[in-house]
C-alpha cells in the first residue's frame, strides 16, 4: 500500500463556482506523486458525428454480466495508491497518476476511508476488458469498491484511453462523495462518474465533460447503483453518450446538460430517473426508456429540448413518465411520445403544455392521463386518453384512441349523455379532424358520435 505524505495545514475553503461553461480538455503533465512507470498517451481528438441529416448515434444497452465476467471484473482492479483500511486525509493539491491498463490512480476498498482536497488525478491507458470496466469500474481514474469510502472536494480528474471512467463506486456499502471540481474523460466507453452493484455517488456542483463514444457523464451499470446530483454542468461530445445512462436510481436537481451527439437520457430496465429544475439540450432525441422490465422518468419544472428525434421513446418493458411543475419538453423533429417493441407506457402530465404526436405501434399500449390545466396539441394514434375537467386536447390530425374517458373535478358537468357531450365540446378541439375511439374501452361515451368544437367528429371505430 502506498502512503501519502503527512497532511499539511488546511487552507481556506474556496467558494464553489457554478458558471455554466464547458470544461475544456485539461493540460496535464506527468505528475510525480503516486505515479507508476509508463508512457503517457496523447489524448484523442473528439470528432462529433453529424446529426443534421437525421443520423443516430445509438447508445449501447447495459448488459448484465455473466458469472465469469463478474468474477474477473472483481479481481482485475489494481491501484497506484491503494487504501483498504483506516482513514486518511490527503494533503491539499496532492497528485495521483496511473498509466498502465486496468490500474486506477486511486483505489479505496474495504474499511478504507480517503478524503482529498483539490487533488489532481491523471489516468492514461485503456482497459483490457470493457466488460470489467463497465461492470466494476476497472481502469477508472478513481475507484471505490467493496465498502470503500471517498470524499473528494474540488480537484481535477482526467482520463484517457478506452474504458476509463473518471470516478467509480461499485459494491454494496461503497460510497463516493464529490463536491466541486471537474472531470474530463477522453476515451470511448469512459463515463464521467459510474456506480454499479449497489455503489452510491453523491455529486454537488461537479462539472463533467466526456469526449468519447458511449461515454455518459453520469452512469450506473450492472447490479444497479444510486447517484444523486445537485447543480453542476454535464457535457458529452461522443456518439451514444446521453447525459445519464442508468439501470439504477438517479436523481438530478438544478443541473445543466448539453449532449452533442446523443439522446438526453437513457433509462434501462430496472432504472429510474428523477429530475427537478434540470435543463437539457440534446441533438438526437429526448428520453429513451427500454428493456425487459420497469422504467420510470419523472420531471418537475426544467426543460428538455431535442433538436432531432422523439421526446420520449419507449422500447420494451413497462415505462412510466410523469411531468409536472411546468416542465418544458420539445423537439424540432419527431413525436412527443412513441411506444413500440411490445411495450406498455403510462404518461401523466399535470398543468403542462404539450406539443407533438403520440404514436403507439401495434402490440404496444399507452395510457395518457392529462390532469390539471394540461393542454395537448397533437394527434394520437393507438393510445387511451383520460382528460381531467380542466385538461384540453387540440387535435392536430386524424386520430385513433384505444379508449377515451373524462375524469372528475370541480365544475364537473355530471354523467349521462348530455354531460358527456358537454365535456367533449369543452375539452376537445377537433380542428376539422376525425377521431375514432374503441367503444368497449370507452363506456362513458355510450357508443355515440359527437361533434367537436372547431369541426370534426368523435365516433366509435
Amino acid at each position: 500500500m502506498n502512503h501519502l505524505r503527512p497532511p499539511r495545514r488546511p487552507g481556506h475553503r474556496r467558494s464553489t463556482a457554478t458558471a455554466s461553461v464547458l470544461l475544456l480538455p485539461l493540460t496535464v503533465t506527468a505528475l510525480a506523486a503516486c505515479s507508476d512507470a509508463g508512457d503517457t498517451a496523447a489524448p484523442p481528438v473528439a470528432s462529433p458525428a453529424a446529426t443534421a441529416s437525421g443520423e443516430r448515434c445509438a447508445t449501447k444497452p447495459i448488459v448484465p454480466e455473466t458469472d465469469a465476467a463478474d468474477a474477473a471484473g472483481q479481481s482485475a482492479a489494481t491501484g497506484v495508491y491503494t487504501l483498504d483500511k483506516g482513514a486518511v486525509k490527503a494533503p491539499r493539491k496532492q497528485t495521483f497518476t496511473a498509466r498502465r491498463a486496468d490500474r486506477s490512480a486511486i483505489l479505496v476498498s474495504g474499511s478504507g476511508r480517503l478524503s482529498t482536497y483539490d487533488s489532481k488525478v491523471t489516468k492514461n491507458g485503456g482497459a483490457s476488458s470493457l466488460a470489467a470496466a463497465g461492470g466494476h469500474g476497472v481502469n477508472a481514474g478513481v475507484l471505490a469498491r467493496d465498502g470503500g469510502r471517498l470524499d473528494l472536494s474540488g480537484g481535477l480528474y482526467y482520463t484517457t484511453g478506452k474504458g476509463s471512467s473518471g470516478v467509480a463506486a461499485t459494491g454494496e456499502d461503497t460510497r463516493a462523495t464529490l463536491s466541486g471540481g471537474g472531470i474530463n474523460t477522453q476515451g470511448a466507453s469512459s463515463d464521467g462518474v459510474f456506480a454499479s452493484y449497489g455503489g452510491v455517488l453523491d455529486l454537488t456542483y461537479v462539472q463533467i465533460v466526456t469526449m468519447g463514444a458511449q461515454s455518459a457523464p453520469v452512469a450506473t451499470g450492472p447490479g444497479g447503483g444510486k447517484v444523486t446530483v445537485s447543480g453542476g454542468t454535464m457535457t458529452s461530445a461522443g456518439c451514444g453518450s446521453p447525459g445519464v445512462h442508468t439501470s439504477g436510481d438517479v436523481s438530478l436537481s438544478g443541473t445543466l446538460f448539453d449532449l452533442a451527439n446523443s439522446e438526453a437520457f437513457t433509462v434501462e430496465a430496472g432504472g429510474s430517473l428523477a429530475l427537478k429544475n434540470v435543463r437539457a439540450t440534446a441533438a438526437a432525441g429526448g428520453v429513451v426508456l427500454r428493456g425487459d422490465g420497469k422504467t420510470s422518468y419523472t420531471m418537475e419544472d426544467g426543460a428538455l429540448l431535442a433538436t432531432d428525434g422523439d421526446v420520449f421513446s419507449v422500447r420494451g418493458g413497462a415505462a412510466e413518465v410523469e411531468l409536472s411543475g411546468g416542465a418544458e419538453v420539445k423537439t424540432k423533429s419527431g413525436a412527443l411520445l412513441r411506444v413500440k417493441g411490445m411495450s406498455d407506457a403510462t404518461f401523466r402530465a399535470d398543468d403542462e403544455k404539450l406539443t407533438g404526436d403520440v404514436v403507439v405501434a401495434d402490440g404496444s399500449t399507452a395510457d395518457l392521463e392529462l390532469t390539471g390545466s394540461t393542454k395537448l396539441d397533437g394527434k394520437v394514434k393507438g393510445a387511451s386518453l383520460t382528460l381531467s375537467d380542466r385538461a384540453r386536447w387540440s387535435v392536430a390530425g386524424p386520430s385513433t384512441l384505444s379508449g377515451l374517458s373524462f375524469g372528475g373535478g370541480s365544475g364537473s358537468d355530471g354523467s349521462g349523455s348530455d354531460g358527456v357531450a358537454k365535456k367533449v365540446a369543452k375539452m376537445i378541439d377537433g380542428h376539422g379532424y376525425a377521431v375514432t375511439y374503441d367503444e368497449a374501452s370507452s363506456p362513458q361515451l355510450d357508443g355515440k358520435s359527437y361533434r367537436l368544437k372547431g369541426g370534426g367528429t368523435l365516433k366509435p371505430a
